[in-house]
């Protein structure tokens, strides 16, 4: 609440630039948010079921001045709660109210800095991201919600479509993505990514440092590239050295995701993506420790305006064969969006969304119904 207030006062008392007139500049501000309520079923006896809701209020500013200088902030606040029950029989709750959202960002014609409690996500994989470093979406999450991380991100955009970006993020205990354990309490974690056009396509590089909770330090270097050859084609890696260390974590963490897609002309068109993800942590770079093969395969169908169809196949070949299926019919309108989502997995969590912190709903078999407003 007091970082909201100071960003209020800050956008009402910034000075109008002294070579622009007072009436070209403008203030803008918003309120809005999202209301959620969800029923999650699970099939096997006894049947366990679980009733949740959440609330994401958003404040929004604006303050421009000038041809192309713009100053503006998000602040928001995650609200939610959850109760479970085993047949009829309350089983326990969970309740948190912690903010979301609390950023500040400073941008002129070809570059911005924003700072404070965001979301900083990139990469081009679609279910398997390997370079999922700072967030924990989950493709099955219809909302794609997820905690942000608080730091300084600078950009800046090149005529050609390329960019540059650098961070600096505050070191928190709490693993961030395929973080093996979190980062030392208010130590700075530094990085940045290029990204630069490559024939019909794009590519990217990205690196990161930081010093782990136990003091090691620990880098990361992540490639990334798209192009379209009348399918669309993609590739995604993570590499990730921890300094050697006596307390048996993995010194080497590698990822790697193949992909493709392509609308086939089927109705009102049937869009198939597939991807190959092959994760791996050990003592050798990509040799022993734990592996871990997923295949992927996402399909899509505009059943019409309003409706939307996906279904999703994953398969874990490794040591035990897995399926993991999960289908979801959507309908939505201008302010309201329904959710009917149907799975059948193993009783075994898939972490497609990394280190989670909720409860894995999509763990066995069941249904879940969520409905969305935004306001």
């Amino acid at each position: 609440m007091k970082a909201t207030l100071i960003i209020i006062l800050f956008m009402v008392a910034f000075p109008l630039s002294a070579q622009e007139p007072a009436d070209s500049a403008r203030t803008v501000l918003s309120f809005n948010g999202q209301i959620t309520g969800w029923e999650v079923t699970k099939c096997p006896e006894p049947v366990s079921w679980q009733t949740g809701g959440r609330f994401l209020p958003t404040l929004l500013g604006e303050y421009s001045w000038g041809e192309n200088s713009k100053l503006s902030f998000e602040a928001s606040a995650h609200i939610n709660g959850s109760l479970n029950f085993s047949d009829w029989n309350y089983v326990d709750g969970y309740g948190e109210i912690k903010p979301y959202r609390v950023w500040l960002r400073y941008s002129g014609r070809n570059w911005e800095l924003r700072g404070g409690l965001q979301k900083i996500n990139f990469g081009v994989a679609r279910m398997f991201r390997p370079l999922m470093w700072f967030d924990s979406m989950d493709v099955r999450d219809p909302l794609q919600l997820t905690d942000g991380v608080y730091g300084i991100l600078g950009k800046y955009f090149f005529e050609n479509n390329a960019s540059v970006w650098l961070w600096s993020l505050l070191g928190s205990k709490q693993p961030k993505g395929w973080e093996l354990i979190g980062s030392a309490r208010r130590r700075s974690e530094i990085g940045g990514r290029v990204e630069f056009p490559v024939f019909s396509g794009e590519m990217g590089v990205s690196t990161h440092h930081r010093k782990a909770d136990v003091h090691l330090n620990e880098n990361r270097i992540g490639f990334d590239g798209r192009w379209d050859a009348g399918v669309g084609l993609w590739f995604e890696t993570s590499f990730t050295r921890m300094q050697k260390n006596s307390y048996g974590i993995a010194v080497h963490q590698d990822a790697v995701t193949l992909g493709m897609d392509y609308t086939f002309a089927v109705g009102n068109g049937v869009g198939m993506t597939l991807e190959y993800f092959r994760y791996h942590a050990g003592d050798k770079f990509m040799r022993n420790g734990t592996n871990l093969n997923l295949i992927g395969g996402m399909f899509t169908y505009p059943v019409s305006v309003l409706d939307n169809l996906t279904a999703m196949f994953f398969y874990a070949g490794n040591h035990s064969d897995m399926w993991f299926n999960y289908i979801n019919w959507a309908r939505t309108y201008d302010n309201w969006s329904f959710y009917l989502m149907g799975y059948w997995n193993p009783e075994i969590s898939l972490l497609l969304g990394g280190q989670n912190e909720s409860k894995n709903l999509f763990m066995g078999k069941g249904f879940q119904l969520m409905a969305s407003y935004n306001f």
